[in-house]
């Protein structure tokens, strides 16, 4: 588990960030958490699903990046590739962390021991006087932002939950050398169940602003077939000849 420092001009004035600490951050991410606000925008690349946190078994909101543990398919030499990057992405190698002095308040904190820091190379956080830079200006902001974009994102986990939508599945991936491994611990929105909801459900899903991730969810599933293309083309990786899609026998979500 990182330990995180806050994020001080006085201590880390010459701490500096690789160029690259984005792609550093998700190049072994095959999956990457999501805000509810970004679903949308992200089923138009790749397949959403809902896993659980190993920890404290809360929802998390994911963007499913490869069939492979520690391989990212969006990264090609160096460079993302899909139409958007998740928040996260975009705000490593800084998080939110309480304030030090007064716990209500959040603070930028950094964990310096990540091999993306340098006081040699990279873009600096600082200015000379002191001030955040044009870098650190912006992930601040965006830090901000996601408070509340985590605290909206938690609420539709559990509303959904509570409705009974998610369903436990798994990817069955046939590869051309006749292997079969399973993808397990994946959960996704259940049609039928969304469906047969009563118009008073659905009329609350509607005014929660619940529905359209719902549908860009299920509708990102159809990205599965574009990720399949996109793990082919890797010529360390093993050809994948189709995959299924099956219910997990774990049927509960609750």
């Amino acid at each position: 588990m990182k330990t995180l420092t806050e994020l001080t001009p006085q201590q880390h004035q010459n701490l500096r960030i690789a160029d690259d600490c984005a792609i550093q951050f998700a190049q072994q991410q095959n999956i990457m958490s999501l805000r509810i606000t970004e679903v949308t925008q992200v089923a138009c690349c790749m397949p959403i699903f809902y896993v659980r946190n190993s920890q404290n078994g809360q929802w998390v909101l994911t963007g499913f990046t490869s069939f492979e543990q520690g391989s990212n398919l969006f990264i090609e030499q160096g460079q993302w590739t899909a139409l958007h990057m998740p928040a996260n992405m975009q705000t490593f190698p800084f998080f939110l962390m309480k304030s030090p002095e007064n716990p209500q308040q959040y603070t930028i904190g950094v964990d310096q021991t990540h091999s993306v820091f340098s006081t040699t190379s990279g873009k600096s956080i600082f200015e000379a006087n002191g001030k955040a830079s044009l870098h650190l200006s912006r992930v601040k902001t965006l830090l901000e932002a996601d408070i509340k974009n985590d605290i909206r994102t938690q609420e539709f986990n559990q509303y959904i939950s509570q409705l009974g939508l998610l369903r436990p599945i798994n990817i069955l991936v046939q590869h051309q050398d006749g292997s079969t491994p399973s993808l397990s611990g994946l959960y996704t929105i259940d049609e039928d169940k969304l469906q047969s909801l009563d118009k008073d459900a659905l009329f609350e899903l509607h005014h929660k602003g619940y529905l359209a991730p719902l549908q860009a969810m299920l509708m990102s599933l159809f990205q599965l077939n574009s990720l399949i293309k996109r793990h082919n083309k890797v010529a360390k990786l093993s050809p994948i000849k189709n995959i299924k899609l099956e219910v997990s026998k774990k049927t509960t979500a609750a």
